[in-house]
């Protein structure tokens, strides 16, 4: 598949590949990208973990992106089934789960690690419903194993949001234990649950415990700059993200129209459209075209989050007809992701979470947690016909049936009838599009009013199902026949509209993405082993393509190291030629005439390492990054005063010279030789302190220091000697041992709890 976010990853990832390919060792650090950085967020870094063996059980043996689906239904199945749903019904939900519109658009754009770790959602919360039931084995085994799986899928803002359903639930069930004096059995389910969250956070011990060192440097980490107003203008200037990046994808109010009306705001930002619509024709075009339909509050998308309109009709189905509760929950839940989901756009309570719960401000794309309430609309549909098929009573399901049908029904059809003349359909992004917008507009209009009529005769249909059932017209297996090829048929036909044959190449053409460019081969003929490029033929600190065969200043992240950041947006994007040089920016890709790249030397670059005669002293980081606009580099050291008691008495007089005799990602060793005691600076990025690099001179332990805001320092003794240094994070070794340690006392209480199942002749675990 051509996944944009993929692509990515094998220019970010080439390096590291090709070290562990070589060597079998795990490189840690690559300085493909960003002048360097660790490669935890890179590289999925699960080291002891051994609950990967568990997922790729659950893959079937199978590649993606049919593997990972059918783990993520399959988990979804297990966990209705453990809630005492029977067999068709849990089949149903999990097809209505794993085909959400929501989970094929992720897999599109090569969201994967986000999505895998949706897919494990489920089942977790599936123990947690368990343990509380007082099914304590199983809940706690379930708990353990499928949020273990859930956190080693490495996406940790889809368990952050994860976490506030979870919080809901516990809030329901202490609300029930108090009120029916069970506050005892409420203690033993939370200390059971307790136990598993340990197991299971143990269980990725060396990668939370290195993502949370990192996070610590980066743009989510406390801030480095000081304020120049009362308002802060980037992350470095506040605890976490700043405002206004964090919310940049916020949901407007009509976008979750779209939850059950697919194209109710234009579907993506590139919507394919027929061949015989009027504006495809308009334009001379024969066949299906993508057009800009989209008018929704996002500065662009691939397409909606659409939970399907039987999914949805279900679940509003369940909040009526479902008593109890998981009823409560489930509906809570949803509305507040949904909420949550607009971001600055409900700014009463996502400003309030922003600015007072932990760790809220550390993420960005709000309307993402919508991924979440994916779980929870299908399980609550299911619930509730689950009510349907064991009632004894089956009048007293007609009321909920109708009174469901009136909310959606009434609204779809209101929408049919009068959405043309509710809104705008026009967006900020509408200025490019000005001799067509008339003819657009026309174009949105009718994927509205057509897609609300689609949902209103499926809800029709479905609610129909249900009246006949219950009105003893067709059997049990016709109604749900009818509901799960309905609700199946809309989800594959508008999911074909974001993951379809198209999107598939072959090898040959995939690996064409991967292809060297003249100007690389040109580059690649240097044998220098680490100097930086530059290149401005592509989106420069957006792209990872020249990180493929190059160690670039540019790249492509989300997690940039925050110092990287303030120098590319102060200096870098400035054009300031000292702060390239001393990053050792040997060669630039310049965009040329055509399209047509072309290389340019810059013989200013000053190598990997360089003596300096004098030290430039600051008070503060905010002196520290503003020396760098007006300091000769070849000359002169910024440091900060926090490092005072390192260099402050010294007498430099540069002489000599060092090199770099021996490169690899995670080692570089030096040799040096000098008459006095000199102060190198080293064109590697500073990470620290105390993060893993560690230097030594002739093998015994040394000292080194940031410098120039963002670089490392170090002074060396006289004479001829050997410098190195080595990346080592204890994070990321000790964290393996009790990864190990965690996930195989996971494996043990899960088999323990399949035995117990097993002994007991398969007893009904739901326990209610």
């Amino acid at each position: 598949m051509q996944q944009g976010d993929i692509i990515q990853y094998q220019g970010m990832a080439h390096e590291v590949l090709e070290y562990e390919r070589a060597t079998g060792e795990d490189a840690l650090w690559t300085n493909s990208m960003f002048g360097g950085m660790p490669t935890y967020q890179i590289v999925t870094k699960n080291k002891g973990n051994v609950l990967g063996y568990v997922d790729r059980i659950l893959n079937l043996g199978l590649k993606r992106p049919a593997g990972m689906f059918i783990a993520g239904m399959l988990a979804f199945y297990v966990f209705l089934q453990l809630m005492g749903v029977n067999i068709w019904l849990s089949l149903i939900g999990a097809l209505f789960f794993g085909l959400s519109t929501n989970n094929l658009i992720l897999y599109e754009a090569g969201h994967v690690t986000k999505l895998r770790t949706i897919m494990y959602g489920a089942p977790a919360l599936g123990g947690i419903i368990l343990a509380f039931r007082g099914k304590y084995l199983y809940g706690t085994a379930m708990f353990a194993l499928f949020f273990g799986l859930n956190v080693f899928s490495n996406h940790p803002q889809m368990t952050y949001y994860l976490g506030f359903v979870v919080l809901i639930l516990g809030l329901v069930y202490l609300t029930s234990a108090i009120k029916n004096g069970t506050l005892l059995n409420f203690a033993k389910a939370s200390g059971s649950l307790i136990f598993a969250l340990v197991l299971a956070l143990g269980a990725s011990a060396s990668q939370i415990w290195t993502t949370f060192e990192y996070s610590e440097s980066t743009m989510r980490g406390k801030p480095i700059l000081a304020s120049e107003g009362n308002i802060p203008k980037s992350s470095s200037e506040t605890d976490g993200l700043e405002w206004e990046y964090a919310m940049s994808w916020s949901n407007s109010y009509r976008d979750l129209l779209s939850s059950f009306i697919p194209k109710a705001v234009g579907g993506g930002s590139g919507e394919w459209v027929d061949g015989d619509a009027p504006l495809v024709r308009k334009l001379g075009m024969r066949k299906e075209t993508q057009l800009p339909t989209y008018w929704g509050g996002l500065p662009f998308t691939s397409g909606p989050i659409y939970f399907g309109a039987v999914a949805f009709f279900l679940f509003v189905f369940g909040a009526f007809a479902v008593k109890g509760e998981l009823k409560w929950w489930l509906v809570s839940a949803v509305i507040f992701t949904m909420l949550l989901s607009l971001g600055k756009n409900l700014p009463e309570l996502n400003r309030f979470l922003y600015e007072n719960v932990p760790l809220f401000n550390k993420f960005r794309t709000p309307n993402s947690v919508l991924s979440v309430t994916a779980i929870l609309i299908p399980l609550l549909g299911v619930l509730g016909l689950r009510e349907v098929v064991r009632t004894e009573d089956r009048k007293t399901m007609l009321k909920p049936l109708y009174i469901s049908y009136g909310i959606l029904g009434g609204l779809a059809l209101f929408v049919y009838m009068f959405g043309s003349d509710m809104f705008a359909f026009t967006t900020e992004n509408d200025e490019n599009y000005k001799e067509i917008l008339n003819d657009l507009i026309l174009q949105r209009q009718e994927m509205l009013s057509s897609s609300a009529m689609n949902t209103f005769l499926l809800i029709s249909l479905v609610a129909a199902a249900i009246y006949f059932y219950l009105q003893n017209k067709i059997s049990q297996l016709w109604m749900l026949g009818v509901i799960g090829v309905l609700g199946f048929g809309d989800l594959y036909a508008q999911g074909k509209s974001y993951l379809d044959k198209k999107d598939f190449v072959s090898s040959r053409q995939y690996q064409q993405n991967f292809e060297a460019r003249d100007v690389d081969l040109q580059i690649m003929e240097d044998k220098d082993p680490n100097f930086r490029v530059f290149d401005a033929s592509i989106n420069t600190f957006n792209a990872a393509s020249s990180s493929y065969f190059h160690k670039t200043i540019g790249g492509y992240h989300a997690a940039k190291l925050q110092r990287f950041q303030d120098v590319i947006d102060r200096h870098i994007s400035n054009n300031n030629m000292e702060v390239l040089n001393m990053l050792n920016t040997k060669y630039f890709i310049l965009g040329g005439e055509s399209n047509n790249p072309r290389v340019q030397r810059n013989p200013a670059a000053l190598g990997n390492a360089w003596f300096v005669n004098d030290i430039i002293w600051v008070e503060n980081a905010n002196a520290e990054i503003d020396s760098l606009g007006n300091f000769d580099p070849a000359g002169e050291v910024v440091i900060h005063k926090e490092f005072e008691s390192y260099a402050r008495e010294m007498k430099l007089q540069k002489n000599g010279s060092i090199t770099l005799k021996t490169y690899s990602p995670n080692k570089l060793v030096y040799t040096y030789e000098t008459q006095g005691e000199q102060f190198a600076v080293f064109s590697e990025i500073w990470y620290g302190p105390n993060k893993g690099w560690e230097a030594t001179v002739d093998g015994k332990p040394a000292d080194h220091i940031r410098v120039n805001y963002l670089l490392r320092g170090m002074r060396l003794p006289e004479g001829k000697h050997e410098v190195v240094f080595e990346f080592k994070p204890v994070s990321y070794y000790t964290g393996a041992k009790i990864a190990y340690v965690s996930s195989f006392l996971i494996l043990l209480l899960a088999g323990y709890a399949l035995y117990a199942w097993k002994k007991n002749k398969g007893e009904e675990v739901a326990g209610g």
